[in-house]
Formats: C-alpha cells, structure tokens, sequence
C-alpha cells in the first residue's frame, strides 16, 4: 500500500510541467548562462611588453637604462620596448598613443604619462621601486664604501620572505562558485515541493487536503510516502543538473564526487524540511506561505555570498552564529571544503550541521502536523 501511494505521487510530481520546468530545465538553463557569460572570464592573459620612450637629458643614469633594459615580466617576456628620443618627439608618440609613457632621464628620472591605466600604473611602480632602492644603495654608500664589495646589491635585490607558503594541487577556480551555489541553491528549492505537500494534505489550505482528511488512508503514512516520492523527483533533478555540468560543459568538481552527491542529498532533505516546516507551522494561507520561504530561501542565499561574496565573510566575522544556522551556507561551504581543502574536518563539521537542522525541521513538522485536527470540513 505504502510502495502504491509513493509511485502515485511520483507521477503526479512528473505530471507536473511547472513544477518539472523549475526544477530540471531552469537549473540547467542557469548553468548554461553561466557558462557561457563566465568562462572565458577570469582566464590568464600573456603579459604584452609596454611601450616606453626614454629622453636622456643632462647627467644620464646608465644604470637605470640597463635595468629598463634586463626588466623582465613573466616567464621571460621583456617587460618595456624602449625607444630612445628626444623630449619632443616622446611628447608627440605619448600624445598619439603610440607609447603608454615617456621617462625623462636624469640623475632621479621622471615619469610623463597621459592618462592614468593599468599599463601606466606599472610602469609607475617599477619606477618608485627603483627609485627606493636606488636611495637606499646610496645612502649606504655614503657611510661604507666598502659595502658594494660585501654583497650590498644582491642583499638589497633579494626579496626574503619568512612565511612558508603550504600549496595542494588545487587551483583557484571563480567560475566553479557559481556552480557550486547553483547546486546549493537547486537543494533548497526542494522547500517548494515540501511546502506542496504540506498544502495537499491540509483541509483548510486546499481542496485536495480536504478529500485527504476524509479518505481512511492515515495522514502521517500519505505525507511521508508524498514526501520520499519529492525527495526522488528533486534528487532526480541534481543528479541531471550535475551530469549536465560535469559531462556537458566540462566542470570540474574534483576527486571526491560521491562526497558532493552526499551533500545534494542531505541539502535535498534540509529543503523538504523547511517548505514543510514553514508549511506546518505558519498560520497564513497558502499564498503568504509560498512568499515567506521565497524570502527565506533568498534571504539566506544572501547571506552565504551567493550575490555578494563580501558578505559571506561579513557574516562570518560579525555574525559567526548565522553561519551555522544557514542551511545554504552550510551547503556552499560544504562544497567548497571538498574542492580545497586536503581534509574533511570542515566538511563533516557542515554536513553534521546541516543534517541537524534537516532532522530538527523534519521532526517539527510531523509534530505539528499531528496536532492538526478540523471540527468540520
């Protein structure tokens, strides 16, 4: 009998086009959008050589021209393309965007630029770098001569760091946020479908519940058989939204697959939770039920950095207890513990969580639909 009432409902959820529309073509519409709006985004650019003219003009600093010179960018790319003019003919390349800047060289060179860029606020750098260092070779000069014979140029270029800098073999990957928010947001959507079972089976929220309320079949065994038949419709959803992601448009999730499934399917859960929750214990009509889990649902997306990644830190810091509390940060979070993180300390600690709050909200809301009872319908 159990087994009959989930396969019935089963077909009702995928006879449902709106319900099948939000839940496995939106979501991959999504991904797609992403995808293609994203992925060529955050991709290294080569480093290009900047255009400089260089203006000797009175005691000329041959050691600043032969550092111009041996300047070298990534992977050996020479980091200016100098040439040698007089002021004039500099002013008029600068002026017609043929060099992005023009040093004036003396014994302290000087920079001309006409507008202010990222190419022009290199060279400006490496000019006061020089500059820094030049002053301070002199100055050690000037008190022991002696020190350009000690080494005094190779301890002022080295740059010694006391930090120990520990690496995985992960490497930073923007665009896998948004996926990984996707999934995490797909999740909680599962709340609509709790909170539609919830309504079907309630006398005074819809017709359907009323024709329940009178059928001999017990109202606990119809909302937990509707509510495993949801949960097997909405992971069916994941399951092709991750397969879509991962064999159509190439994401990659890492190593630990079967780790993230788990996620999906306590997120799944967590979802169903709070729609039924929300469903059982608020005393609105169907409606402004509806309303409150879309405000809750975003409101807590918000708060896991999903539009704003500064918030999610914001709340870390300020408001550390709403980060445990937020079932879609617990997801996010999760996530991206598997991807970066060499061990599972993090991720046990948010999957615990969010398999707490999924019982929590589980247990509410069989408590409270049993207590609800109608003098007539």
């Amino acid at each position: 009998m159990s087994f009959q009432l989930y396969i019935s409902r089963l077909k009702c959820l995928f006879r449902n086009k709106e319900a099948m529309f939000w839940c496995y073509l939106f979501p991959i519409m999504l991904a797609s959008c992403f995808f293609f709006a994203f992925n060529n985004l955050w991709k290294m650019e080569y480093f290009e050589t900047l255009p400089i003219a260089y203006v000797s003009e009175g005691e000329e600093d041959k050691t600043f021209t032969q550092v111009l010179e041996a300047a070298t960018a990534d992977e050996g790319v020479k980091m200016f393309d100098i040439t040698y003019s007089d002021e004039a003919t500099a002013k008029q390349m600068l002026d017609e965007g043929e060099i992005d800047a023009y040093i004036l060289g003396n014994t302290k060179p000087e920079l001309y630029v006409k507008a202010s860029g990222l190419n022009e606020t290199i060279i400006k750098s490496f000019l006061d770098t020089y500059r820094q260092m030049s002053t301070t070779v002199t100055a050690i000069l000037q008190k022991n001569p002696n020190a350009i014979n000690e080494g005094l140029l190779e301890d002022v270029m080295a740059h010694n760091t006391y930090l120990e800098a520990v690496k995985n073999d992960k490497k930073p990957a923007e665009l896998l946020v948004y996926f990984y928010s996707l999934l995490a947001f797909t999740c909680i959507f599962a709340g609509n479908w709790g909170l539609d079972e919830v309504v079907n089976i309630q006398a005074n929220l819809s017709g359907r519940g009323a024709r329940v309320s009178v059928s001999p079949i017990p109202k606990m065994k119809l909302f937990l058989c509707n509510i495993l038949a949801a949960f097997t419709a909405h992971m069916g959803s994941l399951l092709l939204l991750f397969f879509y992601m991962y064999y159509v448009i190439k994401i990659d999730f890492g190593n630990n697959l079967m780790y993230l499934f788990a996620v999906c399917m306590v997120g799944s859960f967590a979802g169903l939770g709070l729609g039924a929750f929300i469903g059982v214990w608020v005393k609105k009509k169907a409606e402004v039920k509806e309303a409150i889990l879309s405000v809750v649902t975003l409101g807590g997306a918000f708060l896991s950095g999903m539009m704003m990644p500064e918030i999610k830190y914001m709340v870390a810091t300020k408001f550390p207890v709403l980060s445990y509390i937020n079932p879609v940060n617990l997801l996010t979070d999760a996530m991206y513990s598997l991807y970066y993180y060499d061990n599972y300390d993090r991720f046990y600690i948010n999957i615990l969580l969010l398999g707490i709050i999924a019982f929590s909200l589980g247990i509410l809301s069989i408590v409270g639909l049993r207590r609800k009872s109608y003098a007539s319908i």
